[in-house]
């Protein structure tokens, strides 16, 4: 089993944490397994620090996949 993620940083119009108004950015992670797409994390409000830490915990297998 391969894993690999992805870190994306995607607009997000709206109000943001320090309160304005206008475009903010969030960070999304793509968690992929055997070059498949299985899990896509939205990140709103976290740094770019936290999603290097979701893609370290994937590819090392402390995140498991709940799936039915």
């Amino acid at each position: 089993m391969s894993r690999k993620a992805e870190i994306r940083s995607v607009p997000v119009a709206g109000t943001n944490e320090s309160g304005s108004n206008g475009p903010d950015k969030m960070f999304v992670v793509d968690l992929f397994e055997n070059n498949k797409l299985v899990q896509t994390r939205e990140l709103r409000g976290k740094s770019q620090a936290y999603a290097n830490d979701v893609v370290e915990n994937w590819n090392a297998g402390l995140i498991k996949l709940l799936i039915d």
